[in-house]
């Protein structure tokens, strides 16, 4: 009985959450230039959006947007309040799969993270990079759980570097960040080095070293 009323009670809550986020008001900022301003439900594969609380709701493929912002009244007497602002890329080469992301560091390679903005529950992280095989992660759990992404600004989709995560027992992606990380950076040739020596130079869990390491010491990348 009590396993019953706990299941009920979390489904309860979910539903609650999820209907609160669909009243969140964003604007939403398509690639041809336009922007539309309204309430969005974030799903795997799409935005859910409605121009009116209780109006028809029309889906919106993540691939026709370029970001997404939160929304300010342009009544509102503070003028120094800037809109949360989050990116839509997809992640992987030849990926389909998109995903939204905050901005973290700018740079000549910009640092991005999952953004929870989409509220999600679980995301989707391609294994390796691939464009066939993608990996669940709950978030939202007791211990959270951030996924970086880099990418160049003449870079079409957010690589993720290095997909094990020893937080959630039960996912076992191989750690790739050494191959991955030297790769990526390696126009850079004492940064690539310094990820290939692992504990005695970058580790995965170094992200941000690594990205201020390049926007700032690589004198041999152009900008």
């Amino acid at each position: 009985m009590y396993s019953l009323l706990k299941i009920a009670l979390v489904s309860a809550l979910i539903t609650y959450n999820v209907q609160c986020f669909a009243q969140t008001k964003s604007v939403l900022f398509y690639k041809d230039g336009t922007s539309q301003t309204g309430y969005v439900t974030f799903k795997k594969k799409e935005i859910k959006f409605q121009e009116q609380k209780d109006g028809k709701k029309e889906k919106i493929e993540y691939e026709k947007l370029d970001s997404i912002s939160g929304y300010i009244n342009p009544r509102s007497k503070r003028k120094d309040i800037k809109p949360r602002m989050a990116y839509v890329f997809p992640t992987g080469k030849n990926d389909k799969n998109f995903q939204v992301f905050d901005l973290v560091k700018k740079g000549k390679v910009n640092l991005y993270k999952l953004s929870k903005y989409g509220n999600y529950s679980v995301i989707w992280v391609p294994s390796n990079n691939s464009s066939f095989a993608t990996t669940p992660i709950p978030v939202g759990t007791r211990k959270t759980i951030t996924i970086y992404g880099v990418k160049r600004d003449n870079e079409t989709f957010v690589t993720i570097l290095g997909n094990k995560d020893t937080s959630v027992s039960f996912v076992t992606i191989a750690d790739s960040f050494k191959t991955q990380g030297s790769d990526y950076f390696s126009d850079c040739t004492e940064l690539a080095t310094k990820i290939k020596d692992g504990e005695k130079g970058f580790r995965k869990e170094d992200i941000k070293k690594v990205v201020d390491y390049y926007n700032t010491d690589c004198s041999e990348v152009k900008h």
